[in-house]
């Protein structure tokens, strides 16, 4: 999970923000939100045995302005990935896939790109060692929220950090096999030239997950989840296109939410902003 996520933000002119610097109002309200989520300011360290602690000593993080000769209706209707120029409105943005650096690097990037017609572009890329995707949108609606003259942050954050200490000595319950490196490291996928590959959006409305249904095997067919066809079908998809050979081994790893599960006891402050 040591790796950096991106996301765009296009916003279009609004007549009550005439005159406004939206990258001022921006770093100012960023500023501002920083000061209760202190941590996302720091720097990452390794200690024995690969276990990241953050220290906390206010080192900031990244900020850039920029002014594009473009509009926001020159983007047309965006109603999937990829966005146009994606790389050009994202701080520190690469396209690799695997992991990356995170040790002694700041953990968030944000950039505000101006548009000739008075809207602007809000990039950002947010270590995941950090927060997880609900995590990284409290913090930014708490930028959003500061921006739009709000004294303090609707939700605050709550550190409970000693909820997620292991057990000593640990006690693990089963193997983590997952941990282990697969024979014939590095996968496919992180071997592949990233001008070797396309994105491509898939949508998977009613009909879709219908046909899915449908070609599963016959005892299978209604015991389906869609979240099984799905990851099936995805997984069989991938593993074709990149042309595996049968005997190399080949691994599909997805996100589970533990929020308000059975036996995860987090405030929901903290359950927010830490990784699951």
């Amino acid at each position: 999970m040591r790796f950096y996520s991106s996301g765009i933000h296009l916003y279009r002119s609004s007549p009550s923000k005439q005159g406004q610097d939206p990258a001022r109002v921006v770093r100012e309200a960023l500023a501002r939100a920083l000061v209760p989520y202190y941590p996302l300011a720091g720097r990452l360290r390794e200690e024995a045995g690969m276990k990241l602690v953050v220290e906390c000593g206010a080192q900031g993080v990244m900020f850039a302005e920029a002014d594009a000769d473009l509009t926001a209706n020159d983007f047309g209707n965006l109603g999937s990935p990829p966005f146009p120029c994606f790389e050009q409105f994202v701080l520190e943005s690469t396209t690799g896939a695997g992991a990356e650096p995170v040790i002694g690097r700041p953990l968030l990037y944000f950039q505000v790109t101006r548009l000739r017609c008075g809207g602007f572009i809000f990039g950002h890329r947010v270590c995941r060692c950090m927060v997880d995707a609900p995590g990284c949108m409290q913090f930014e609606k708490a930028i959003g929220e500061l921006a739009r003259g709000a004294n303090a942050p609707s939700a605050a954050p709550a550190w409970g950090r000693e909820m997620f200490m292991a057990r000593q000595p640990p006690q693990p319950s089963f193997p983590h096999l997952e941990y282990r490196e697969p024979a014939g490291w590095p996968d496919r996928m992180l071997s592949t030239s990233p001008g070797d590959m396309a994105r491509v959006p898939f949508f998977f409305g009613p009909r879709e997950i219908q046909g899915l249904r449908q070609r599963a095997p016959p005892h299978m067919c209604e015991g389906c989840s869609r979240f099984e066809l799905v990851a099936a079908c995805i997984c069989r998809s991938r593993t074709a296109a990149l042309g595996y050979a049968a005997d190399e081994e080949v691994r599909m790893s997805f996100i589970v939410n533990a929020r308000g599960r059975t036996g995860t006891q987090l405030p929901e402050a903290v359950a927010e902003l830490q990784r699951n």
